[in-house]
């Protein structure tokens, strides 16, 4: 028979503390009711129920996966490739970053003929970058980005990160791709060389010629996983989450949140908005002790490398719903009657008739919650 337990219903908007001021509903929230504990009663363990999140993640986001940078090694010439934030889909991805790379060009006055070339395969979701078709003569390109290949050595690349993506990593490229560049220490590049050419001293010798394929499909999505965390709920745990990837953050973990719907959609997920509606029939259970009342609840949101969740858009409130399951002992603080204890229900008679009169009307008093 299912255990007897009270719900506690949270909503991101309700937030008390940290920074949903400044537009941010993912991190540092804290939660509490006012004048008064969340849940008060002989809580014997916390679980989470159900998750309702809005997904207004843009995948290519402002300073985290909107750009690269393209040089020529015989010229010099760099070409800065930056798409405005928003969701895109592959061949969304592929439109316009030709349309950017070619506005920069034109810019910067590489002749169009001599661009590398985005393309997107649908069928097998791989990306791919390709020397130019018809390029006025053989020419080489290599690639700079925050994350996936860096170069530290050269002011007008992007700052590298350690965020764990880019606009590379989330079409598909592997830092295993990336080769180093002749006399730049600490760099890393991808490289694009149409066929004949002769080749500079910094071109690697095991770069190959032609079309570069991404070393993965594409994940196109800003992040395939939410972790949501609170260090509040897990405090009386006696050990702590575990995890196959070292990149990520996972302790305190109430439940993950993956990026997908439960029914067919025409756009794949993460490259549209879309809500995610979650009922855990396995549900984390966080220990608690009977003399604990739920005073206050913190919550954390994680992207899938273990950053805090972040999104250029301004995001709807999420909703969270968890089970609060009772103590099976029938006297406070005792063993089951005989003792002469207060009983349960005479301990929080007051609480309980505060508490459903503050449900009842939303003009009670402040000042009678107390």
């Amino acid at each position: 028979m299912p255990k007897p337990n009270a719900s506690i219903v949270l909503n991101s908007r309700d937030a008390t503390g940290g920074r949903p001021q400044n537009g941010n509903l993912y991190n540092q929230l804290l939660f509490n009711a006012e004048n008064q504990n969340i849940v008060q009663g002989q809580i014997q363990s916390v679980a989470v129920s159900e998750v309702n999140f809005p997904y207004d993640i843009p995948n290519v986001q402002y300073n985290v996966t909107d750009e690269f940078f393209l040089t020529d090694p015989d010229t010099a010439a760099g070409i800065l490739v930056k798409l405005n934030p928003g969701f895109y889909t592959g061949t969304e991805l592929e439109n316009n970053l030709n349309l950017a790379i070619a506005a920069e060009a034109a810019i910067v006055g590489v002749p169009a003929n001599d661009v590398p070339l985005v393309t997107f395969d649908q069928t097998e979701n791989l990306f791919s970058i390709n020397p130019p078709l018809a390029p006025t003569a053989p020419i080489a390109w290599y690639l700079n980005s925050p994350y996936s290949f860096p170069d530290p050595n050269y002011a007008g690349i992007p700052s590298p990160n350690k965020l764990g993506k880019d606009l590379p990593s989330m079409m598909g490229f592997l830092r295993s791709q990336g080769r180093p560049v002749t006399g730049s220490p600490g760099t890393s590049a991808l490289y694009i060389v149409s066929v004949g050419y002769p080749g500079p001293s910094v071109i690697p010798p095991d770069v190959v010629e032609g079309d570069v394929l991404a070393g993965g499909s594409a994940p196109l999505t800003f992040t395939q996983y939410i972790d949501i965390c609170s260090p509040q709920l897990c405090k009386f745990q006696f050990f702590r989450d575990g995890s196959t990837t070292n990149l990520a953050r996972r302790s305190d973990v109430i439940c993950r949140l993956y990026i997908a719907n439960n029914v067919a959609t025409q756009e794949e997920e993460g490259t549209r908005p879309f809500v995610i509606s979650r009922q855990y029939k396995n549900a984390r259970v966080m220990r608690w002790t009977a003399d604990n009342a739920v005073g206050t609840i913190d919550i954390n949101l994680y992207d899938d490398v273990g950053q805090p969740l972040t999104t250029t858009w301004a995001p709807r409130p999420y909703q969270i719903t968890f089970n609060c399951y009772e103590d099976d002992k029938k006297e406070a603080g005792g063993g089951g009657g005989g003792g002469g204890g207060e009983s349960i229900m005479e301990k929080f008679a007051n609480y309980v008739a505060r508490n459903e009169a503050a449900w009842a009307s939303p003009s009670y008093p402040l000042s009678s919650r107390r």
